[in-house]
């Protein structure tokens, strides 16, 4: 669906979002908690919709937030960086393995206790993004409504809950060891920011997920690699971009579509606690075993989406490069292995794909 689609029926839904998206994100600020203007907007819009008031998100919205922050992050990988990106490969791969594991047994998890088949329950619970696991459940045909409930309930848990345990929980929270430091050069940054826009719209239009994040950060590196100076991207940016992801997150509490699969959101939670705490876990364990500073490991291993992992390790500005690198990693292992990985998660379930197939079939006739 384009953008603009049906925009003067829901402009009066996202004048009410705005109204009611940036009291709240001030709100979150004054109150000094983490990430302020993402989630403030996105609990008062949730709130609002399931109560009935029907929000949208603005057009574009998600990706003007990805935009600025690719382009803010991009700055952080100098030669340095990325030099010492290279030595955290095996901690990389051994996230990305970990992550997975904790999926497929949240999908067993889930299948038993709903009773949705286990194919929905592994795209539910796989952190390749909702809008990315939801294509790819449809084409392989597998149930959309559990994996977009289930994607939404779980990003918002993991937006919610990462940045106030790791602000409050008692974590030794080590800044990043580089930050950038170039001049902000607004004569630089908006065509730098418009070409983002260009480069994210032509790789979206390729079916390349998470372009307009991807790409800024791809375009930056290469120019910052190369020993060009961009500019920085100024701190009220930031905040818009963050402003942008609560809108859209809080906009996807559809009323009517919860209520339809309200006996569903309780397995989701579920599902959703038990993933969570057990990437914790799992980012705990690889944080000893490679000796990495927790925090790190414990962004870098949650189920969240890239954008909003990204933006909560600059937010809180923790080892945002080798967040980044984690879950990149996990996203192009997504994109390119799913099928791979599903047949394997598929053996585990007892959901063989031969299996299925002789089911549908019949019974062999015994000559």
């Amino acid at each position: 669906m384009n953008e603009f689609t049906n925009l003067r029926e829901r402009m009066p839904g996202i004048v009410k979002a705005l109204a009611v998206g940036i009291p709240a994100g001030y709100l979150f600020l004054r109150l000094h908690t983490p990430i302020p203007w993402m989630i403030g907007p996105m609990i008062g819009v949730a709130a609002l919709n399931l109560w009935g008031v029907r929000m949208h998100s603005p057009p574009y919205a998600r990706q003007m937030g990805q935009v600025i922050l690719g382009s803010a992050v991009s700055l952080y990988f100098t030669p340095t960086v990325v030099k010492a990106l290279a030595a955290h490969l095996p901690a990389i791969i051994a996230a990305t393995v970990a992550v997975f594991l904790v999926a497929g047994l949240g999908a067993l998890i889930l299948s038993r206790a709903s009773g949705v088949d286990g194919k929905s329950t592994f795209f539910a619970s796989v952190p390749g993004g909702a809008m990315a696991m939801a294509v790819l459940a449809e084409r392989y045909g597998a149930q959309i409504a559990p994996v977009a409930v289930a994607h939404s309930l779980r990003v918002s848990l993991v937006v919610i809950l990462i940045p106030f345990a790791l602000t409050y929980g008692g974590f030794p929270l080590e800044a990043a060891a580089y930050r950038p430091s170039v001049p902000l050069n607004y004569l630089v940054l908006t065509p730098w920011l418009a070409f983002g826009c260009v480069l994210g719209e032509f790789s979206e239009r390729l079916r390349f997920n998470n372009g307009y994040l991807l790409m800024p950060i791809f375009f930056g590196d290469a120019v910052t690699l190369s020993g060009f100076d961009l500019s920085a991207v100024p701190h009220w940016m930031t905040n818009f971009a963050q402003l942008m992801f609560g809108l859209v997150l809080g906009a996807r509490y559809e009323r009517a579509f919860f209520m339809r699969y309200k006996l569903f959101i309780p397995f989701a939670l579920l599902n959703s606690f038990f993933i969570l705490i057990a990437s914790v876990a799992a980012g705990a364990l690889l944080a000893w075993l490679f000796n990495l500073p927790i925090a790190t490991m414990i962004i870098a291993t949650s189920p969240g989406g890239l954008a909003e992992m990204t933006i909560t390790a600059q937010a809180l500005q923790i080892s945002v490069p080798l967040v980044v690198a984690f879950h990149l990693f996990r996203v192009v292992v997504v994109n390119m292995g799913t099928q791979y990985i599903y047949s394997f998660a598929a053996a585990i379930l007892d959901r063989r794909p031969s299996r299925i197939k002789k089911q549908a079939r019949g019974p062999t006739a015994r000559t």
